[in-house]
C-alpha cells in the first residue's frame, strides 16, 4: 500500500499499541476503519495543557499542508474531505470504506481534541461517520 501522497510504501508501525500505516516520508498516517477509536481509547500519549493549546491552534492558516483531495490508498477512489469546522483548518480525508488519511500532525490534533473536550471528541467522531448521533 503506498502514502496517497508521496506515491512512496507505507510502514506498518506500532502507535499507540495499535498497528498502522505511516508514510516516512511525509508521516502520514493511514487508519483503517476502527483502528482511530483504538488509539483514542488506549491513551499511552497523553499532553499537557501548553502542548494541546499548541496542538489545537487550528485557526493557524493552515498553507502549508496538503489541500487536494487524496486517493484512497485501498480502493483508490478519492476520499471525502472531513472539515472539522468551517472556522479552522483541519481536514481529515475519508474513504467510506476503509479508513481515514491522517496528513501530518493530524494523528496529535485528533488525540488533543480527544483529551480536550469528550463532546468535541464525539462531534469528531460523528463527522468522520464513526459514531451515530445516540
Amino acid at each position: 500500500m503506498n502514502c496517497p501522497r508521496c506515491k512512496l510504501p507505507l510502514q506498518k508501525v506500532d502507535y499507540e499499541g495499535v498497528e498502522v500505516d505511516m508514510c516516512n516520508a511525509c508521516w502520514g498516517f493511514w487508519l483503517d476503519t476502527g483502528e482511530l477509536e483504538e488509539i483514542l481509547r488506549s491513551r499511552d500519549l497523553s499532553f499537557s495543557d501548553e502542548e494541546k493549546d499548541t496542538v489545537l491552534d487550528l485557526r493557524e492558516a493552515s498553507s502549508r499542508g496538503p489541500t487536494a483531495p487524496a486517493p484512497c490508498p485501498k480502493c483508490g477512489k478519492i476520499m471525502d474531505r472531513v472539515h472539522y469546522d468551517a472556522a479552522v483548518s483541519f481536514v481529515i480525508d475519508r474513504c467510506p470504506d476503509h479508513g481515514i488519511w491522517l496528513d501530518t500532525g493530524e494523528i496529535k490534533k485528533v488525540q488533543a481534541i480527544a483529551e480536550k473536550s469528550k463532546e468535541v471528541h464525539r462531534i469528531l467522531l460523528r463527522k468522520l461517520g464513526l459514531l451515530t448521533k445516540a
